[in-house]
């Protein structure tokens, strides 16, 4: 009997809290990936300020004229950390991608221990197959990155550049926009049921868990979205309800009060760090339920 939406993203949540250490292996990767990436720029800083007033005046407030003294004083430094910046975001890519066969293996066998001797070795099994799907998702996303933002926006462009009124200007742009937005969102959909197929059938190809997944995600549109939304517009509440309960105007006065207390700023920066590595792996954390409901909707129907 098919199974419902519903009841594929409630078996879903069930599956990602069976599924806590594979929630943090991926958090831990990729926690390491921005530490990394952020040492040269802490570095820099350390480096132009030392232990200056200044130093201490940037763990609580950040200065636009230092910034534009810094960029004068050191000429290309900020092109060089972007562009390190740019290159663990693209290695984030390929790494996410990876894990991803570790913890959609744990699904198979939820009931039993899951070590991560065996995290490690279904990221190993499945990761060749995995990084020729990531290249078939890429592919698709630069199609329709070209069609829709270069060609369809560019036409916009092209057919209103002589529009007085700048109204229906903005809402042909916005409509545009939320096309290519929702064209996006349909390529990580089909790309997530893929992954999920390549893991539960270790005889199909990237091609062809991807096509296979289109074709599913095209029969089963309502619910197949609903799965795949459910959870990860709850991510995206999170992030809210993070920014509503911390909002940074209270984070700044709150350290700007504490400046010179003794115990007081660190402890401050402690507990703000702390709030945004809970949010950040509460988000992974809903990232496995979207894929554990994924899986749980595709073995099912």
């Amino acid at each position: 009997m098919p199974m419902h939406a519903r009841a594929a993203i409630q078996e879903g949540f069930r599956l990602a809290r069976r599924s806590r250490s594979a929630v943090w292996v991926m958090f831990l990767a990729n926690l390491g990936l921005a530490a990394v990436a952020a040492l040269p720029i802490y570095r820099g800083i350390l480096n132009f300020t030392g232990h200056s007033l200044m130093s201490q005046s940037l763990a609580y407030e950040f200065s636009r004229d230092w910034l534009v003294d810094f960029a004068f004083d050191s000429p290309g430094s900020l092109e060089r950390y972007a562009a390190v910046v740019s290159l663990f975001g693209l290695l984030a890519i390929p790494v996410n991608s990876i894990l991803a066969g570790g913890v959609l293996a744990r699904f198979r066998t939820p009931e039993r221990d899951y070590s991560l001797g065996d995290f490690f070795r279904n990221t190993s099994q499945h990761a060749w197959r995995l990084t020729r799907l990531m290249v078939v998702g890429l592919f698709c996303y630069w199609i329709v990155f070209l069609v829709l933002n270069r060609g369809l926006d560019g036409a916009v462009s092209r057919w209103t550049r002589d529009w007085l009124d700048d109204r229906p200007v903005f809402w042909f742009h916005l409509a545009a926009y939320l096309l290519l937005l929702h064209a996006l969102a349909f390529v990580n959909l089909v790309t997530d049921y893929a992954r999920a197929r390549l893991v539960m059938d270790e005889s199909s190809g990237a091609v062809e868990a991807f096509l296979a997944s289109l074709g599913f995600a095209l029969g089963r549109w309502r619910k197949a979205l609903v799965v795949y939304a459910v959870p990860s517009l709850l991510g995206v509440a999170l992030l809210g309800l993070y920014r509503l309960l911390t909002p940074w105007s209270l984070i700044n006065a709150s350290l700007v009060e504490a400046h010179g207390a003794g115990w007081l700023e660190p402890l401050t920066l402690a507990a703000l760090f702390l709030g945004q590595q809970l949010t950040m792996l509460g988000r992974y954390w809903l990232r496995v339920a979207t894929w554990a409901s994924e899986w749980s909707f595709l073995r099912n129907n």
